[in-house]
């Protein structure tokens, strides 16, 4: 088993804080819980009990909205495998005022929007400053992919992972790919799903909502099938220099949030199997977006030219209010300049395991190793 990270530190709590009472239950027995992980489940869901009278709350509150909530403006989706930029993209597009988005308030605590004045603070007092593996900056206000916060209010997504490492091949068949899923539970997840994105509306105030989810480059079918005119923004990156830093932030998160043993060598082999099952799943699907939908760009060109690329975005997407964001995009990329980024360096039988798994996708990608990279 890994060592506990000493970089993310975080209150003996799981993520699933966030959940409601049955939701809490049906996640904790998906897998066998190690013994040294029951006092961490036990603080948990005494926040959890706490916190299901204004979860009552809620419901009541948002129930008739959600109902009736018509989306004026199709979502857009960043999409691209985890540590390809995705975070990056979204951090920027929703600078625009006009765009809005899921925070890490709602990732965790989906079921409490309205009593934020209370678990905000808590979230604010406990939150880490940087994320571990990236050091990007992190706040209870700021952007955040929502699939955390889906699994609050479900069991059906794959990053129930994050607490039970073995489940890593039956959770993607099932909820990327969604094969063994009934019609019934696959129309639940989507209720589950639209109740999430329009909150997200809700609590923001726009029209226009972002969404970054590394997950969904997996499921263009499935949200097309939510979303038929929904706008994607593919970003990707040297799978070389993915795979590392896929590999820092798996290794920097899991020991906060596992409740059970796993190995190492066993969550690098779920890296490179996930990588190349979400790249050819996206290959066989991209197709299914309707022409003009869909924009694609390269991390490093991205970070090249990032206002060039913006403005592409938007007026391939038809989008009215670039003249309004531009200022907050400049701002927001000249306080990126001084951020530090990782250095890499990869074993020789980790680059020929990475040539014969993923050179599929550098091909098709069109990527080289890259020049810069320490082979030890």
């Amino acid at each position: 088993m890994s060592k506990e990270n000493k970089d993310f530190k975080i209150p003996p709590i799981s993520t699933i804080i966030g959940s409601t009472i049955p939701n809490f239950l049906r996640v904790v027995s998906m897998g066998k819980v190690h013994w040294s992980k029951v006092p961490k489940l036990m603080l948990t869901f005494i926040v959890v009990l706490i916190s299901t009278p204004f979860q009552i709350y809620e419901y009541l509150y948002f129930g008739k909205k959600i109902r009736n909530y018509k989306f004026k403006k199709p979502p857009i989706f960043i999409i691209g495998h985890w540590r390809s930029g995705t975070t990056h993209l979204h951090n920027l597009l929703c600078q625009d005022p006009a765009n809005g988005y899921v925070t890490t308030y709602q990732g965790v605590f989906p079921n409490n929007l309205k009593s934020k004045w209370i678990f905000k603070t808590f979230m604010k007092l406990n939150i880490p400053e940087k994320r571990p593996s990236d050091n990007v900056k992190l706040s209870p206000d700021f952007p955040q992919e929502e699939e955390f916060g889906l699994g609050n209010m479900t069991v059906a997504t794959f990053y129930h992972f994050f607490y039970f490492p073995s489940l890593n091949d039956q959770l993607y068949e099932k909820f990327i790919r969604f094969r063994n899923i009934t019609e019934k539970a696959r129309n639940a997840l989507k209720r589950k799903y639209n109740e999430l994105l329009v909150k997200s509306a809700l609590n923001t105030g726009k029209d226009q909502i972002v969404i970054k989810n590394p997950l969904n480059t997996g499921k263009i079918k499935f949200l097309l099938e939510m979303f038929p005119e929904a706008k994607f923004v593919h970003i990707y990156r040297n799978p070389i220099v993915t795979y590392l830093s896929t590999d820092k932030f798996y290794k920097s998160l899991l020991p906060a949030t596992h409740l059970q043993r796993y190995n190492e060598d066993f969550v690098t082999e779920k890296i490179i199997a996930n990588y190349k099952n979400l790249m050819s799943d996206f290959f066989d699907t991209k197709d299914l977006i309707p022409k003009g939908n869909l924009y694609e760009v390269k991390f490093e060109e991205f970070e090249e030219d990032t206002l060039f690329h913006l403005k592409e975005i938007y007026n391939r997407f038809d989008l009215e209010t670039w003249r309004e964001a531009k200022p907050y995009f400049e701002a927001y990329i000249l306080a990126q300049k001084y951020y530090q980024k990782n250095e890499y360096r990869i074993s020789k039988p980790e680059l020929d395991a990475l040539k014969k798994e993923w050179g599929f996708a550098m091909k098709k990608l069109d990527y080289e190793i890259p020049e810069n990279l320490k082979i030890v």
